[in-house]
């Protein structure tokens, strides 16, 4: 009996510790992904490949370039986007691992909803106007394409939720404290009161 007394705090703990422990699974391996795949050269050879491939189909109009142009952009912006998302992850690490400060998550929420949800929602639009007017061939393509960042929009948005969850959880923590810390000083000078009023 005394043995299962020891053995039940330890076993609570692992219970709790589950969550913590698949955000941050979530997180290292988020840093890990984008600090291997983020590289200037492969930047370079997707503007490369924009080029290319839109550039030499049949529709050679002003707003075609235009286009060439927008997808020329978002590429960029999501390179950037996914800098300072690295940078919101590593910076994640630290609430995660000590459940304090839930304002150092708010970085890598917003990232997330850029990165992840926004811009996954604009290459499928790319690439629909992609297959529309410059390459009408690659429809079967372009359903792969959707389905694969359809996925990849669902597996994002609970990795989001995960992050929304343990910034809810440390921010209600936080609260709590901080009414506890207010509270405190009224008590004690209660006790005050009432030990002068014996006196």
């Amino acid at each position: 009996m005394q043995f299962y007394n020891v053995l039940a705090p330890k076993i609570q703990s692992c219970d709790i510790s589950f969550g913590k422990f698949k955000i941050l699974f979530i997180n290292v391996f988020t840093i890990l992904y984008k600090a291997t795949t983020l590289c200037p050269f492969k930047l370079g050879k997707d503007l490369k490949l924009v080029q290319n491939v839109l550039g030499k189909s049949c529709c050679n109009t002003i707003l075609a370039q235009l286009f060439i142009l927008f997808v020329t952009l978002v590429i960029f912006a999501k390179f950037l986007v996914s800098y300072l998302g690295l940078a919101a992850n590593i910076i994640a690490l630290f609430p995660i691992l000590v459940e304090d400060a839930p304002d150092l998550l708010l970085p890598s929420i917003f990232s997330q909803i850029i990165e992840n949800i926004l811009f996954c929602v604009l290459d499928i639009l790319i690439g629909g106007i992609t297959v529309r007017y410059f390459i009408p061939c690659k429809k079967p393509l372009l359903v792969i394409f959707a389905i694969k960042n359809i996925i990849k929009l669902t597996v994002c948005i609970s990795a989001l939720n995960t992050y929304i969850d343990l910034y809810n959880n440390l921010k209600d923590r936080v609260d709590d404290n901080e009414s506890v810390a207010l509270l405190q000083p009224m008590v004690e000078s209660e006790l005050f009161l009432r030990k002068e009023s014996l006196v």
